[in-house]
């Protein structure tokens, strides 16, 4: 997993005040020294708790910035930026919607991820086919058994698009084997229709001339492949060893890098010929495509259990009740919310030189998610999903468009699109409606 550097930023920033932060923030100077004296912070067990990457996240803080490339330079900056905002936002939300002290400093930060600090562990939650149900990437100690979960999120300014609450594969929606096995045979009509699809994809691209799978006499091995072997491409280090490095396969045919022409380890630099990528994007992006067709009839059949999963699994809605069926956390309290950091920079022209610009970040408590799900009419509907058919169509990229509503209002916007690769799942992406966020904002009072 990725390092996201602007945690570790906001658990340096909860260890400061609200003004402390806004003068960090008055110049690239200012910025950097604040940078460079919060790694000391972070570096100390005392004040911030690691599962893992604790030498990652310290030496990120510890760079001599003025050395840095300007992309790796600007990257910093913006992680602080966010950071810095998150955290001023976090101590609003103690504040309004935990009765918490205003500008309350942190007392510990704990840094979560694929593993969790001893302290913190017991709010750790595997339910509904995942690990980590509690979402949140950094866990505040304001007191004696007082913690508060965040779930970090970060845009470059406040007009910018909100990003995804989650990213989930599709069939993650769909583990175990499900009543009378349907959800088992689901995962495996789609598996056997994507090892179909991909494969006759790699068959076109060798007839295309975009990839070569011939040996060093000239035959074509692709001929003798099962559809497997052409979808996953399990053999290809030892069946094409002899070739040179540019036109050996470092990943699955279905996800070479280039095309047989300019090599399959570099994106293609003329235009005689279309890189595997976007060969087979190009299929994807078709209306009446067949795959497509699969994921779409599967979340439809499936409809009432996609929309309680992804309901459940991007508002956490049943979080506050598992966490209360542990006996042991009676005297502990734990809040969640979702939490977003804004800010960006820009080189100044002439200049070596970065101007910043701290946004406003943006905070909603699960409790106001929860108020917000309750004042929809009807609270015996269901939860319904959908095909929005108009932003699927006005999309110009391989991806379908799924919308989750309660008694008409649209609550989630879902994209389905794959992630790079082809070999893993296309993933879910989330984000509530506007039409739900005003729900919550006029009826739950939120701040906006």
């Amino acid at each position: 997993m990725a390092l996201e550097y602007s945690e570790i930023m906001c658990a340096g920033a909860m260890f400061y005040s609200t003004t402390q932060l806004k003068a960090a923030t008055h110049s690239e100077k200012c910025l950097q020294q604040w940078v460079n004296k919060t790694a000391v912070i972070v570096n100390s067990g005392s004040n911030v708790q690691y599962g893992s990457s604790k030498k990652e996240f310290v030496d990120y803080m510890r760079q001599c910035i003025p050395k840095l490339s300007d992309k790796k330079r600007s990257e910093l900056l913006k992680n602080a930026l966010q950071g810095i905002s998150a955290a001023i936002a976090i101590k609003q939300w103690l504040a309004s919607d935990h009765k918490q002290q205003q500008d309350i400093k942190a007392n510990r930060v704990f840094m979560t991820g694929n593993v969790w600090p001893g302290e913190v562990q017991k709010f750790r939650i595997s339910a509904y086919g995942f690990d980590d149900y509690n979402s949140s990437d950094i866990i505040i100690k304001t007191a004696d058994r007082q913690y508060f979960g965040v779930s970090l999120k970060k845009k470059p300014k406040s007009n910018s698009a909100d990003p995804t609450l989650i990213n989930k594969a599709f069939t993650s929606l769909i583990n175990g084997d499900g009543p009378n096995n349907v959800f088992k045979k689901a995962r495996e009509e789609l598996d056997e229709r994507r090892t179909g699809y991909f494969a006759n994809r790699v068959r076109d691209a060798i007839e295309e001339g975009i990839l070569n799978l011939e040996d060093e006499n000239g035959k074509d091995l692709s001929k003798d492949m099962s559809d497997e072997e052409l979808f996953r491409g399990k053999t290809r280090k030892t069946l094409f060893a002899h070739r040179d490095k540019g036109q050996q396969f470092k990943h699955p045919y279905i996800d070479a890098k280039g095309n047989h022409v300019e090599g399959y380890g570099t994106e293609p630099t003329s235009c005689k010929m279309p890189d595997m990528k976007t060969f087979v994007n190009d299929d994807l992006k078709r209306k009446d495509n067949m795959l497509w067709g699969k994921f779409r009839d599967i979340v439809l059949g499936f409809g009432e259990d996609f929309a309680n999963q992804l309901i459940n699994l991007v508002l956490k809605v049943k979080l506050q009740d598992d966490l209360s069926a542990n006996k042991s956390l009676a005297n502990y309290r734990f809040g969640f919310g979702l939490i977003t950091g804004v800010g960006t920079v820009a080189k100044i022209p002439k200049k070596d030189e970065y101007k910043l610009t701290l946004g406003a970040g943006r905070f909603i408590d699960q409790h106001t998610i929860l108020c917000g799900l309750r004042k929809l009419a009807g609270k015996k509907k269901k939860y319904e999903i959908e095909v929005d058919h108009n932003a699927t169509d006005k999309a110009d990229a391989a991806k379908i468009f799924f919308k989750i509503s309660k008694s008409s209002v649209p609550v989630l916007v879902l994209e389905l699109r794959y992630k790079g690769k082809f070999t893993p799942q296309p993933q879910f992406f989330a984000n509530i409606t506007p039409q739900f966020k005003e729900i919550m904002v006029s009826k739950c009072l939120v701040p906006d």
